[in-house]
């Protein structure tokens, strides 16, 4: 084996071991990400005067335990509010793993099977899940 093969295979030059380095670090960091608590935190743009869709979640403790209890799609987490309403909580790419919340106007922004699940856990009805997937507002 000549030197510089050795000095590849034990990580002290070369490409390939800094890049499993890397890949090895980014890993760690998706993982601390992960595993970090979702905290819940209103936004301005979607309250009374905001430009985005309102926010029908009344208080933090509220918007805490919905997103706590939520259906996850990606990156994004769906729930039911007290009074039926649907809201999505997005990430806000903060490094405290801050989500805000909207409610969602287009039935079809909500994934199929998260809506299986809302009706296979009583929180909509067979009927309001019928009417979803047909793109119908839910009242």
């Amino acid at each position: 084996m000549s030197t510089g093969d050795s000095k590849q295979a034990h990580g002290t030059s070369g490409s390939p071991q800094t890049s499993l380095d890397n890949n090895v670090s980014e890993n760690v960091a998706k993982e601390n990400v992960k595993s970090k608590p979702k905290i819940y935190e209103p936004t301005a743009k979607h309250e009374e005067g905001g430009y985005g869709s309102k926010n029908p979640i009344s208080s933090q403790q509220e918007g805490q335990q919905l997103l706590d209890t939520g259906y996850e799609s990606g990156k994004q987490v769906y729930n039911v509010t007290k009074d039926g309403k649907i809201v999505k909580f997005q990430p806000a790419n903060t490094p405290n793993n801050a989500y805000h919340s909207y409610e969602v106007h287009s039935p079809r922004d909500i994934p199929n099977k998260i809506l299986k699940q809302m009706v296979d856990d009583g929180k909509i009805s067979k009927s309001e899940y019928n009417k979803l997937r047909k793109g119908k507002k839910k009242k």
